[in-house]
């Protein structure tokens, strides 16, 4: 047994062991000769006999890395073999879990990268070598803010080594589980660990760093990460979701896919949400969830392929209809992509080419015209006959600029000669816009309003008009087309449209009974909004934000109130909760019944604030508030 002070090899003197893994101790050292510290591995003796000690050493030392601990050297003494590699200066994110400490997006996104590239460098030797260990206690941040993954499992380098596992609880794959269950109950198996196990596991570190719990999909109570309200972007709550998925081939195949997708997740999830319009919304929810109905049963092998065709499609369904942006894109991707599909897709294009269609349009609601102008052509490559692809394939090419094209494929295609009026119309309006010529936007406009009998085109033409008077910042103009628009299809983003306008005209309108009334209906929308299945925390927030410009305060003090168990590290829900109790005193005009619960709620909100790297201008107003109150 290794005691402090001894020297093994006769360079490296023991200071003090400071952990213990999967597959060995580990020893904090000096290197006598460079005087530096050192990390020295012991490997246990039951996992001696496995390791090629030499071809180790060939494999590892040549590994160099920015985001790796250097190895310097192989030792053997008696029956055991150490290694010994880079001391790395920090903590490990266990620690800071430990510590409660909240991790902004900036910092996850960077790490994830980081993690992302130094697996690729892993993944890609030759041959390959698998961490097979990856946790949050095996990922140091150094004090520069960087990464350095530390402790991956040597012998997971070749196809001879692949048997020794450290099989983490929680973080392991599913497959790594499995793999280690058959060999401790000495039954035969052949599953083969590739480059996913270790994408699972980083994906389940970092389910733990964004939501404070651990992965534990066995669990009945497990909530999949895209289900949950976190201060976090759509975009990377995808990535995590996919990389977490049980079965390896539904996740990402590479790190190099993973970097792909953090490439594009600002795509997947925009910083700042405008919607502008919604494009034929109740007819694409009415075609995707008609076809589960009259999908057929097919012979043979074909009944398997169909069952789980309608079982993800009718989860494809509900996700499209909720408008999760990042899902319906993960998801829709997954189907097209699905080996199981592809025949089924083949012989139904009409089903590749809704869900194609249903991915543009989520690109198209969060403004990335580009893509969804993409997948707007793949649809109508698929079926070229569909009147509805070929528009929304134009108007997102005049969204993107691209008038020649726009016009080309317009004239071209098989089913201009399909259109309606209206439809091409309601296209001339698009460009009158794009264009800026917003008078004859709206002289078409107002034409289609007052002769068309169509819903869908009437609901677009108000949509578009709204966009007009936004543009033109006539807010009360574009709350009456809104409010007509609601008579059509009063859905969660345009009732989220028509609150943040009535405020916008409350705030523009200079009579205070115009600001009251459009104030009064604003909170109308929100109420509606917070009436619905899982509300958002946005509609939640805005909701109490509303009530309070309503005067009703201690109704906002509830909504928050109830926010708080649910977004406990948030300190905007304390902050509005400050806000409403100085506009209480204000009105009583003193302090003596308010200030109590307004000094806890005041603390709390700078306390968390305080690690808030952004500076937010209600908070900073807030301090200076109760600064002045000698708070």
């Amino acid at each position: 047994m290794i005691q402090n002070g001894d020297i093994l090899g006769g360079m490296y003197q023991i200071i003090q062991e400071i952990g213990r893994g999967g597959t060995g101790v580990i020893y904090l050292a000096e290197h006598l000769r460079l005087r530096k510290k050192v990390i020295i591995k012991k490997i246990k003796e039951n996992f001696v006999g496995q390791i090629n000690t030499r071809g180790e050493v060939d494999i590892l030392k040549h590994l160099h890395h920015t985001y790796l601990p250097q190895v310097y050297d192989f030792v053997s003494k008696d029956t055991t073999v150490y290694t010994v590699m880079e001391y790395i200066e920090g903590n490990d994110l266990q620690w800071f879990i430990n510590q409660n400490q909240y991790f902004s997006e900036q910092s996850l996104f960077l790490w994830l990268c980081q993690l992302s590239e130094v697996l690729e460098y892993l993944h890609n030797q030759s041959p390959p070598i698998l961490h097979s260990d990856i946790k949050p206690s095996n990922i140091m941040i150094t004090p520069s803010g960087n990464i350095c993954l530390i402790d991956f499992n040597i012998s997971l380098d070749g196809e001879d080594s692949k048997d020794i596992q450290g099989v983490s609880a929680w973080y392991a794959a599913p497959e790594q589980f499995e793999k280690a269950r058959l060999r401790m109950s000495g039954q035969k198996e052949n599953i083969i660990l590739d480059e996913r196990m270790d994408l699972y596991s980083l994906g389940a570190t970092f389910y733990t760093l964004m939501t404070g719990k651990l992965p534990n999909p066995s669990d009945k109570q497990f909530l999949p990460i895209i289900y949950m309200d976190l201060p976090y972007s759509e975009g990377l709550k995808a990535i995590i979701y996919k990389m977490m998925q049980t079965q390896p081939s539904k996740r990402f195949r590479s790190a190099e896919q993973v970097l792909e997708a953090l490439s594009n997740i600002s795509k997947m999830d925009p910083e700042h949400k405008r919607l502008t319009r919604l494009q034929f919304t109740a007819l694409v929810g009415y075609v995707l969830c008609l076809i589960i109905g009259i999908l057929c049963i097919y012979y043979g092998s074909w009944q398997n392929t169909i069952e789980c065709w309608q079982k993800d499609y009718r989860e494809f369904c509900t996700v499209n209809e909720s408008q999760s942006e990042g899902k319906i894109v993960a998801d829709g991707i997954d189907m097209l992509n699905s080996f199981q599909y592809k025949s089924y897709l083949k012989r139904h294009p009409e089903k590749k080419a809704e869900v194609l269609h249903a991915i543009g349009e989520s690109y198209f609601r969060e403004e990335d015209y580009q893509n969804a102008a993409s997948y707007y052509q793949e649809a109508m490559e698929e079926m070229p006959d569909e009147a509805a692809y070929c528009q929304s394939y134009v108007i997102a090419l005049v969204r993107n600029h691209q008038w020649e094209k726009a016009l080309s494929v317009l004239q071209s295609s098989n089913c201009y000669s399909q259109m309606e009026q209206e439809s091409l119309d309601l296209i001339s309006a698009e460009v009158s816009i794009e264009q800026q010529n917003y008078e004859a936007a709206e002289v078409i406009l107002n034409a289609i309003i007052e002769n068309s009998y169509n819903k869908d085109q009437l609901f677009q033409s108000y949509l578009l008009m709204g966009n007009i008077y936004e543009i033109e910042k006539d807010y009360e103009k574009e709350a009456v087309v809104l409010e007509k628009a609601g008579a059509l299809d009063n859905s969660r983003d345009l009732l989220r449209r028509q609150g943040q306008t009535l405020m916008n005209a409350a705030s523009a309108s200079s009579r205070a009974v115009n600001k009251k009334a459009y104030t009064a209906k604003a909170a109308e929308c929100y109420q509606q909004l917070n009436n619905m299945v899982s509300p958002s925390y946005e509609d939640r927030l805005n909701f109490a934000i509303v009530l309070r410009a309503c005067g009703s305060y201690q109704n906002s003090i509830n909504i928050l109130t109830q926010m708080k168990p649910d977004y406990p590290d948030d300190y905007k829900v304390e902050m509005w909760i400050c806000y409403d109790y100085l506009e209480i005193a204000e009105a009583e005009n003193s302090y003596d019944s308010v200030m109590d619960h307004l000094t806890f709620s005041y603390q709390s909100c700078k306390h968390m604030y305080q690690s808030d790297s952004e500076k937010d201008e209600d908070m900073e107003n807030l301090i200076e508030i109760m600064n002045d109150l000698g708070v």
